[in-house]
């Protein structure tokens, strides 16, 4: 009997000794991989990348998704570099029925989250005649990446899918851009039934103009009728908008007051502190990044004094805290000079980072951590948020 027991305990023993010893080579195998991430794709954001590793007997199953081929490879070369075996089955994007294919979105307001269900977290939204890539379907919803680079998933109900030709033939179409608030298009001019609503910024392609209506083409075909007052041909819009001016920047800003907080939203029907920017900086034809942390990372760093003398109306202001030595950004407003902002928190307000005015904001200025020049620093182009390339 004494004898059995010593087995059991011996064999167990051993099992525990080899499968602690496999234990410990998948944690330096991942923390290899993890290193090659980090070093290729630092700010995940960038790339679609789902990696699972399945090992067993020294060899390694890769599954998931990328769209970032390159990343993939140098994987499997370090890990066979190991002496593991490595079977590929990772999904490489985008799928094979996308690749000839584009979205354009036929809402005026379509809502991308960051997995593809209802009710998960609304990452960013896109806009009316907004192209998106298509990567990938799952669950009623499409893997997209948006003019800006951003990557999430939209309800199909949000995008009209289009071949290559087909979004050619779109782009070619002479278009309007919606300059009011919102609205309604409507059957005729004389019909009080809508087909649906608008939003600042909307671009829908222009078919006539009557009177003082336009009659205007959807993406998916559908067409109505629009109120001349309520928008500009993208013509006009972009001679208009050719020369930057800040204080016209700062009109365009103070046009989303009062507009409530949305986190992840980018449009008129709420927004969130960098969708606002966003929204403000695309009427001047600037393609800003979605997130406020992305958006510290472009234009010129500006000097941050105590008398904001440094400081011009329309810089970007980002604040948040320092994590291991490191700005991290959670919040970002529009200088509007003398340290006034207005900037998307609860709602769209202006309020000032200098204690002597009555509406100081005593917490955002405790947080200020950097600031960024846009304009006149980099390349304002209205194209950029209306044409992708494709096939991509």
């Amino acid at each position: 009997m004494l004898k059995k027991i010593f087995l059991v305990v011996f064999f167990a023993g051993f099992w525990s000794c080899q499968t602690y010893k496999s234990i410990q080579q998948l944690v330096q195998t991942n923390q290899t991989v993890t290193q090659i991430r980090h070093k290729l794709l630092p700010d995940k954001r960038d790339h679609i990348f789902r990696l699972q590793m399945l090992e067993r007997n020294k060899t390694i199953t890769l599954k998931g998704a990328t769209d970032f081929p390159e990343l993939k490879q140098k994987i499997i070369q370090s890990l066979t570099q190991k002496g593991y075996k490595v079977i590929d089955s990772m999904k490489l994007l985008p799928d094979e029925k996308f690749k000839n294919r584009m979205g354009i979105t036929r809402l005026s307001v379509a809502n991308l989250r960051a997995q593809p269900k209802h009710s998960a977290e609304l990452v960013t939204q896109t806009l009316m005649g907004m192209p998106v890539k298509i990567y990938e379907a799952q669950n009623g919803f499409y893997h997209v990446k948006t003019p800006e680079g951003y990557y999430a998933w939209v309800d199909a109900a949000g995008v009209e899918i289009v071949s290559c030709p087909e979004f050619e033939k779109w782009l070619a179409k002479p278009k309007i851009i919606i300059t009011a608030a919102c609205g309604k298009v409507f059957k005729s001019p004389t019909d009080t039934v809508p087909v649906s609503d608008y939003v600042l910024s909307d671009v829908f392609a222009l078919k006539k103009i009557q009177n003082d209506y336009a009659l205007v083409e959807y993406p998916d075909g559908r067409s109505g009728y629009i109120k001349k007052n309520a928008f500009l041909t993208l013509k006009q819009f972009k001679e208009q908008n050719q020369i930057v001016d800040a204080n016209d920047l700062l009109n365009k800003a103070k046009q989303y007051l009062g507009t409530p907080y949305l986190w992840g939203g980018t449009s008129t029907k709420g927004l969130d502190c960098s969708g606002f920017t966003k929204n403000v900086y695309a009427q001047l034809g600037y393609l800003l990044p979605r997130d406020a942390s992305q958006q510290a990372k472009i234009g010129q760093a500006v000097q941050i004094t105590s008398d904001f003398s440094h400081l011009m109306p329309g810089d970007l202001l980002f604040f948040g805290h320092k994590k291991n030595g490191k700005d991290k950004i959670t919040h970002v407003a529009i200088h509007m000079g003398n340290g006034r902002i207005i900037h998307a928190t609860g709602e769209v307000k202006i309020e000032s980072l200098n204690q002597a005015d009555k509406d100081y904001n005593k917490d955002r200025y405790q947080t200020l951590l950097q600031a960024r020049r846009i304009l006149g620093k980099i390349k304002s182009d209205f194209t950029k948020f209306y044409t992708l390339d494709c096939p991509y």
